[in-house]
């Protein structure tokens, strides 16, 4: 490992391959190489453990794994366990603008007249056709099997030109200076670059960047800490009237019964794991440089040592913030109203050492990039009784646009 002093983002020379992970206090970067380490399998345990053994029969020196796991964790994750890594910790974050405007001081960001255009935009589905889903689930609500869904949508965006990291990294950036910002590589096999253990070579099939605003689970030693949001509202330029939307959201019955929804089911399954558990009597709200979310911080105590970030991650996932409730029943319902698969949208990303110290956000706020200028957009919302379909297609539409004002 390499330490940088916090004067600068890691993101020189940034391509598709790279790794870049940052949380509010940390950043991590790693360069491709014939030496990087990487699966396409589900992200199990043992899985992990064997990803951990090769490094430690390639002498790697304190490995870390960087993942993708999918919103449906029994289909393929994307690990990656690099040769060579740098950390350190976060410079000051500065808006938008100023840090683009830094960006291209330092020769790091294109021109302002480079700045890529979308060219083209396909929603999946179309949004009255979104509204629709909504309204299905409405009647789902009223025959009682199920509570809560959280229905996503894409859009399908192409640029004039290829995606510039180094310009749009920053930004994301500057944009969500409390979350957790990443470009991590998705692996794929095919029959002609795959061996028989279903190790990836060459090239990834693509690379998932986005910020995502929500920690799902941070395990230092027998520590962890949980930070589920559910219930949101747009933030507004009008300090007036953005401050009385953060004061509707705290009261609100709707997205305070949707957090709880959230916040029990994790609870019941920390239980489980956990010896001590300190659970906040309500929710908090934290602010987006779009949104505002109702917040939950937990914290707790392992029982079992040996119960890795992943593991715990993976015994949460979905939560109900980004499936519904019940989950299993949720889940079946997304299966049928939503057009197409999600995959690693609403997953997890994050990193983890070989101790199972680790971080793991969920995959929101981001696209997946399969061709230098092709990129799908991801955005869901929570679905519950009294839902409206308008509101709902307002709010992905919100959360797809930081990522759109991000990239042109």
């Amino acid at each position: 490992m390499h330490k940088e002093p916090a004067s600068k983002w890691l993101l020189d020379s940034f391509s598709i391959g790279d790794i870049f992970f940052a949380s509010p206090t940390t950043q991590f970067r790693a360069r491709q190489g014939s030496d990087t380490l990487t699966a396409y399998q589900p992200a199990t345990s043992a899985a992990v453990k064997a990803l951990f053994a090769q490094a430690e029969q390639q002498h790697i020196n304190d490995p870390i794994m960087f993942g993708l796991v999918p919103f449906n964790a029994a289909n393929p994750a994307s690990l990656t366990i690099p040769a060579q890594y740098q950390q350190a910790a976060v410079p000051e974050r500065e808006a938008p603008h100023h840090a683009y405007a830094a960006a291209q001081q330092t020769g790091t960001a294109a021109t302002v007249s480079n700045r890529p255009k979308v060219v083209d935009r396909q929603p999946v589905p179309a949004p009255e056709a979104y509204g629709d889903m909504v309204r299905k689930a409405l009647k789902l609500f009223a025959q009682g099997d199920v509570k809560k869904i959280v229905l996503s949508r894409a859009m399908d965006v192409t640029l004039d030109r290829p995606v510039d990291y180094e310009r749009l990294l920053p930004d994301l950036l500057a944009r969500n200076a409390h979350g957790y910002t990443f470009a991590i590589p998705a692996w794929g096999l095919s029959d002609r670059d795959s061996h028989q253990d279903n190790t990836p070579t060459g090239t990834p099939s693509g690379t998932m960047v986005g910020a995502s605003p929500e920690l799902l689970v941070r395990r230092e030693g027998n520590r962890i800490h949980v930070n589920p949001l559910a219930g949101s509202i747009g933030r507004h330029s009008d300090p007036d009237t953005d401050r009385a939307r953060k004061e509707r959201l705290a009261i609100s019955e709707k997205d305070l019964r949707e957090h709880s929804y959230v916040v029990n089911d994790i609870v019941r399954i920390l239980r489980t794991y956990c010896d001590e558990l300190d659970v906040p009597d309500g929710p908090s709200v934290i602010g987006t440089d779009a949104l505002w979310h109702l917040s939950t911080y937990i914290t707790g105590t392992l029982r079992d040592p040996e119960v890795t970030a992943l593991d715990l991650s993976c015994a949460l996932h979905p939560t109900p913030a980004i499936c519904g409730h019940p989950t299993d029943v949720a889940f079946g319902h997304i299966r049928d109203l939503e057009p197409f698969e999600r995959g690693y949208f609403a997953g997890l990303v994050g990193w983890q050492r070989a101790n199972g110290d680790g971080e793991w956000a969920l995959t929101l706020r981001c696209a997946l990039q399969t061709g230098d200028r092709n990129l799908r957009l991801y955005a869901g919302a929570g679905t519950v009784a009294g839902s409206d379909p308008d509101s709902e297609i307002a709010e992905t539409a919100t959360k797809m646009e930081t990522f759109m004002r991000a990239i042109s």
